[in-house]
Parts: C-alpha cells; structure tokens; sequence
C-alpha cells in the first residue's frame, strides 16, 4: 500500500472548490487535476480517498486511487524536493564534500580543514556540517582502529584460499569481509588489496569487464526468434511471439489462454510460414516442451523444401538460454515497460466492479 495512505477514517475537511465549480462529469484529465491539486497541498492518500468519494463521487478502492497515482507520477514520492540553500561558506562547503568522497574520517576532516581554510572546529562541527549536507559517514573499520591493512589483507588471503573465493573481485570481495569477517572497509582499500594479491587476475577481470554476446545474422528470415511471455498470466492471458532476428520485424503475436502446449505453438509457426511464403534458415528458442512441434516441422521442412540431409536440417533449429533469445526478450522488456502496466491495471478496474474475475 502507498506510504502516504493512512488508516484513520474521518469526514474530508480539504479546502477546495465547491462541487458546482466541477464539471457534471469528470473525465481522467480533470481527476488528474483535482488529485494532483491535492498533492500538492500535502494532502494523505486517506484524505484524497474520502474527498474523490464525497466531493466527487468517485467510487475507487484506495488501491485503485494509489495505482493511478503511480501512474501518472502524483505520489509525494514523485513531488520535487525543496531546495535548500547551503548554510556552510563555499569553502568550507567545498573542503567536507572533497573529504567525504575521498572517505576520511571526522578528524582527517578537522585537520585537512584547518589545512585549507584556517578555520579550527571541534569534532562535533565536522558532524553537524555532515548533518547539514545530507552526507553520513561510511564506516571504516582500519581508520578506526579495529584492524590494521595487514589483518585486512590476511582476511582476504584466507578467503581466498578457504572459502573457494580466488576468482573473486573487488566488489565481491568487499561482502565476504562484511559477512565473514565482520570487517568493512572502503572498496578502493580492497582493490588495492586484492591487485596486491592477485594483480594477474585482477588484470583479467578488467579486460572482460562488460564483455558483451555478439548476436549475429546474416539478413531478413535467417533467424526467427519464438518465445512465450508470462507476465500476464495471473490474468489469464498468455502470449507466444515470433520476431525477425535481423529487423527485429514482430511476424506474430497470439495471444491464448496457455502457451504451453505445443500442438498451439505448432499452429502458429505454421500460419506465419504460410502468411510469409516460405520458412527461415534457422528458428531460436529456449528448452520448453512448448517448441516441440514448432521444432520438428522446421526441421522436416528444412529437410523437404532444402534437399538437405537430416542432419543438416537439424542444425537449422537451434536450443538456447532464454538469456541468449536476445530479440524476442528485447521485445518483451520493451512490452513489459510500455503496455503491461495500462494492461493489468484495466483489468483490476474491471474486477474491482465485478465485470470480470
């Protein structure tokens, strides 16, 4: 439920225009107006609830009101946070912001600050102008004193070699001293630590570092990517889709009650054949049992129309990783973003009044 709601129940005591102001019916551009009105008033999530159904007569779940809130960015989440001028002189300003990046402790910060403007504060002025630039103090259990850069490094070496850690990066590395150790320390003192350690594989790390799956096609129908998408399935809507690898073309949408069955599945590949004349070199999909029939008319296709033997024509049916089926994931992370949510939420409206369950 969103943070603003509250749970008390009361009569509305918003200020705002009398009913005979509002049109007879109000359409979402004018709720919208009225809601992001009261918004901006700091009005709660309970009180704009009870001011839609008395005012207005809107007759929304809290929950409806909350998920169009969300919608159109009118939570106080979503409101522009007030801009408060820096109380601190910019040099002084300029001195604590350098040092907090750079992770000193409050007294580096004293002393560096005494260094660069000549200004002598006490330790619990280096907290307050912390307080004052919003910025908190990461912990740093070396400048502390709890253990030294050799302990750090032994721990670290002991990971390593126990606890099956050696391929292990900096970042990683920076949890196993926190979970095992109960260490923490900055991340740049354990990269440097860890090149210390283990400068070739650090080495190695850095040159993979995003290395990226070159996907590769040759030109339109080389290679048709199939999958299904479930997301809408708590809804009772599946959908199997089919995508031209190289124009990322959408060559099919079916949309069903199950896309598991591979009788299904099988038609569908079966009408965009016919609908684009002809079968493609190759066709990509993930492990399902859903893509048998799909994968054996392929293959005998590629075998009939090809004049190619068997074992040829099975190469033309390629299995993968749903993390490799690049194009058709593509499309439906672009699906999921755009239509999926105005989706879902129809159909919550529709069940909220009783048109469908």
């Amino acid at each position: 439920m969103n943070d603003d709601t509250d749970s008390t129940s009361g009569t509305s005591t918003i200020s705002y225009p009398e009913r005979s102001d509002f049109p007879e019916v109000l359409s979402e551009s004018d709720l919208q107006e009225v809601i992001a009105s009261l918004v901006s008033q700091r009005k709660t999530g309970h009180e704009i609830h009870i001011f839609l159904q008395e005012e207005c007569g809107i007759g929304w779940s809290l929950s409806t009101l909350n998920r169009h809130r969300a919608r159109w960015g009118l939570r106080k989440s979503d409101l522009p946070k007030p801009l408060t001028p820096p109380q601190l002189p910019p040099q002084i300003q300029a001195s604590i912001l350098s040092s907090h990046k750079q992770q000193l402790t409050v007294d580096e910060m004293r002393s560096r600050l005494i260094k660069e403007t000549g200004k002598a504060v006490c330790r619990r002025t280096i907290e307050r102008y912390l307080a004052s630039l919003h910025l908190k103090q990461k912990r740093n259990d070396v400048a502390n004193g709890k253990v030294t850069r050799e302990e750090v490094k032994s721990y670290m070496d002991h990971a390593r070699t126990q606890l099956l850690a050696h391929a292990a990066g900096y970042r990683r590395m920076k949890e196993i001293l926190f979970h095992e150790y109960r260490v923490k320390v900055p991340r740049l003192m354990v990269y440097e630590l860890l090149s210390e350690l283990d400068p070739q594989g650090m080495a190695d790390r850095l040159r993979h570092a995003c290395k990226r799956r070159v996907y590769r096609a040759s030109g339109p129908n080389h290679i048709w990517s199939a999958d299904g998408h479930d997301k809408l399935k708590p809804y009772g809507i599946t959908i199997y889709g089919f995508v031209d690898a190289w124009s990322r073309k959408i060559l099919g949408m079916f949309v069903h009650v199950t896309n598991n069955d591979p009788m299904h599945v099988g038609v569908y590949f079966l009408q965009i054949v016919k609908a684009c004349g002809g079968i493609p070199l190759k066709v990509t999909t993930d492990h399902g049992t859903e893509t048998m029939d799909l994968a054996t008319y392929q293959i005998q296709f590629s075998q009939q129309y090809g004049a190619i033997p068997f074992e040829e024509a099975n190469t033309h049916m390629r299995f993968t990783k749903s993390t490799h089926n690049q194009k058709i994931e593509s499309l439906w992370s672009r699906m999921m973003k755009e239509h999926n949510r105005a989706v879902i939420d129809t159909i919550l409206t529709h069940m909220e009044a009783g048109k469908y369950n």
